[in-house]
């Protein structure tokens, strides 16, 4: 008798925006369980990256945002071995400023503050989210070196 053939995982793609929200020189980072992100979230369906990040922060931390500029996209992948899917995500990131709200994270988050660059790339979780911030943090003050 044979083997049975080997399956191959199923390839999901996740498209996500976020935003580095900039205030008085800091950026707005959230705690999520064990991690520091920024906020974003999936494009809903019809939905513009642009408007999926404005949307996704405003969700995710109570504060309204202005969009500034693209900061760039980022990708991962990760796995769900238990039930066979490969997912792929990719991010488009935007750097925002408040016009309104007022910080209340998301009861999903233990935590959200606003945080100096060295603090964030500390904090961070991911390291493709350090380099969003320090993009961030070079355009935001004008440092071309930080980019």
């Amino acid at each position: 008798m044979g083997r049975e053939p080997t399956r191959r995982p199923v390839t999901i793609v996740h498209r996500s925006a976020g935003a580095v929200v900039m205030q008085d020189g800091r950026c707005l980072i959230l705690k999520k369980r064990r991690e520091w992100v920024f906020p974003k979230g999936h494009l809903e369906e019809g939905e513009t990256a642009e408007q999926a990040a404005l949307r996704e922060v405003r969700e995710e931390t109570g504060v309204e945002i202005a969009i500034d500029e693209w900061l760039g996209t980022t990708r991962y992948e990760f796995a769900d071995r238990r039930r066979g899917f490969r997912n792929r995500k990719a991010v488009d990131w935007f750097l925002a400023h408040p016009v309104g709200g007022e910080l209340r994270p998301d009861p999903i988050f233990a935590a959200g503050s606003y945080v100096a660059l060295d603090d964030a790339l500390e904090r961070l979780s991911h390291e493709a989210d350090r380099d969003i911030a320090r993009r961030a943090f070079g355009l935001a003050v004008g440092d071309e070196e930080m980019e």
